[in-house]
């Protein structure tokens, strides 16, 4: 008898790394190199065009490594780590769209810098790549933390304005002010 089952192929995957300065956080978007190869050969060109790599204001800088490639166990892992605070490491199993950023020759490196952020910035990447890996309990965990985060966040400022508006009823004079006292507080105005 003969196995007519395929064996399983075994995806790697390439890391796009996006640092952002603002949100002092780093994103690894892992694509899988299978099919997108050409993509991903296009997009390092690109980005290996800059001259000299640096976080401007709150822009991103971006890094993508084809050297080495990781499994797609390894990518799936490191999706799973809660490092960030803003956004999360993603997965994408489908196809790369071919990016070009749209530079001209006297660009300087900061417009490029530009032009890449916005284009690719705070997780447009997604934009250009489908099927992203994305498991329902991470959603409802993601979910489900920022609600929590969000209540709190709205008692938390209850209880300050709370205890703001204690303090400045214990402050207040109670009774009337007698008359002497207040053209004194007048005159000290003036």
């Amino acid at each position: 008898m003969s196995n007519d089952t395929e064996p399983e192929k075994e995806y790697t995957y390439a890391t796009l790394m996006e640092s952002n300065g603002e949100e002092c956080e780093s994103w690894y978007y892992f694509i899988r190199y299978q099919g997108n190869e050409e993509a991903l050969k296009h997009l390092e060109d690109q980005l290996e065009s800059i001259k000299e790599w640096y976080v401007l204001d709150d822009l991103s800088a971006f890094v993508l490594d084809l050297e080495n490639l990781i499994s797609e166990r390894t990518a799936k892992e490191v999706t799973k780590l809660e490092l960030n605070a803003i956004s999360h490491h993603r997965k994408f199993d489908g196809k790369l769209k071919k990016i070009s950023f749209p530079f001209r020759r006297r660009d300087k490196n900061d417009t490029k810098l530009l032009k890449i952020h916005e284009i690719l910035g705070h997780g447009s990447i997604e934009d250009y790549v489908s099927d992203e890996d994305i498991d329902e309990e991470d959603l409802a965990s993601s979910f489900s933390v920022s609600e929590s985060d969000s209540e709190s966040d709205s008692e938390t400022k209850k209880d300050i304005e709370k205890e703001l508006k204690d303090t400045e009823n214990k402050n207040k004079p109670k009774g009337k002010i007698p008359a002497n006292l207040r053209l004194k507080s007048k005159n000290n105005k003036k």
